[in-house]
């Protein structure tokens, strides 16, 4: 039986359809590039045939493998795999499924040889710290592909094939570029990460503690705004606010440690850039005609370090902080109100005592602002 026959008894091809030449040179074309008929059908049947092209340009080239394949190489054991990618965040492959790369095989080869360095449970936490770093940066490239390339096709009217062209190119783009990328990345972050060690106390004050700023600055009336603009006008000043944030947090070499909803959590090394930080933020915020505000929390003090993120009785406190400042305003504790009197021109206003969420006692308060003009 021909592949078109062949096409045609599995349902996805019809001679007669509007679009019949479309569809068999789309069929064509993924089944010149590897496609399976289980893989064609389940395209179809999902209404993303096109899109296997981009799944192809993946795993072109690659050799795939089965957890049972690897165990037998002495690469990894199955149970131990499994525990690996479940830390990272993805399902652990059925023993015989072929899924897995030559790529994979290093990466885990590497996590067995670091046990015996770091031991296996801190190298689990540091795989769920990747996994969740590496997922965000996926669902990322697949939001950027989604509103340029993807949402220009389809106003186009593009055919399958021409979206299919589009898929294998933008996959070919992310398998060649954003690997480097990433690793460029990664080793300038590494060193902006060993000046935090340092500026934090390093190992006089151990690996588990480190002495920064922390702030923590949140979108005032974030709910109103949504309820009354438009999604695309929602997404812009969202994603600008992040934007925004994340340069001037490194311009004066902090850290955004993550994003909760509206809210954006933040490290310093001293207490004058984080006070610095949240009042450009507010500005920012002031300023913006779709954003209704910003409020913001600063404290100063011993941090417990996380894998990629900070705890502790100093971080609640900003935390709480920030739910207790007005818009526009920004409140800090007395360490760190202390050092930017120290440091900076910045104004202190009047202290107020606040009774904050978890703290037995009132906790004194001060806003601080930009002296007046």
């Amino acid at each position: 039986m021909d592949d078109v026959a062949t096409w045609r008894t599995a349902g996805i091809y019809d001679p007669d359809a509007p679009a019949a030449a479309d569809r068999l040179a789309v069929l064509e074309y993924l089944s010149e590039r590897g496609a399976t008929l289980e893989e064609l059908t389940e395209g179809h049947r999902l209404g993303r045939l096109p899109a296997l092209a981009g799944t192809l340009a993946r795993r072109a080239g690659r050799t795939l493998l089965t957890p049972t394949e690897l165990a037998a190489a002495g690469v990894v054991e199955r149970e131990q795999l499994g525990h690996i990618w479940e830390a990272a965040g993805l399902a652990a492959p059925a023993a015989d499924a072929r899924e897995l790369t030559e790529q994979d095989a290093e990466a885990l080869a590497a996590f067995v040889a670091g046990i015996d360095v770091f031991g296996e449970d801190p190298l689990l936490q540091f795989t769920r710290v990747v996994g969740a770093a590496v997922a965000s940066i996926a669902d990322a490239s697949m939001a950027v592909f989604g509103l340029t390339v993807a949402g220009a096709l389809l106003d186009s009217g593009a055919s399958e094939v021409e979206t299919a062209r589009a898929f294998e190119d933008g996959s070919r783009l992310l398998v060649d570029v954003v690997p480097a990328v990433m690793g460029a990345l990664f080793l300038q972050h590494i060193d902006r990460a060993v000046d935090r060690y340092v500026a934090g106390g390093g190992d006089d004050v151990g690996a588990q503690v480190a002495y920064l700023a922390v702030g923590f600055v949140d979108l005032v009336e974030s709910t109103p705004m949504i309820q009354t603009l438009p999604a695309e006008e929602i997404a812009a000043a969202i994603s600008g606010f992040e934007q925004r944030a994340t340069t001037v947090v490194a311009a004066r070499q902090g850290r955004v440690v993550k994003t909760i909803g509206d809210e954006v959590m933040f490290v310093a090394n001293t207490a004058a850039d984080a006070a610095e930080i949240a009042l450009e933020l507010v500005d920012y915020a002031a300023a913006h005609a779709a954003l209704r505000g910003l409020r913001g929390g600063l404290a100063w003090g011993p941090l417990v370090r996380g894998y990629g993120d900070f705890y502790g009785p100093v971080v609640n406190l900003a935390a709480r902080a920030v739910k207790e400042a007005q818009p526009g305003e920004v409140l800090a504790e007395v360490e760190l109100v202390g050092q930017v009197q120290a440091a900076t021109s910045l104004r202190v206003g009047s202290p107020r005592e606040h009774a904050l969420r978890g703290f037995a006692e009132p906790v004194v308060l001060w806003p601080i602002e930009r002296p007046a003009r």
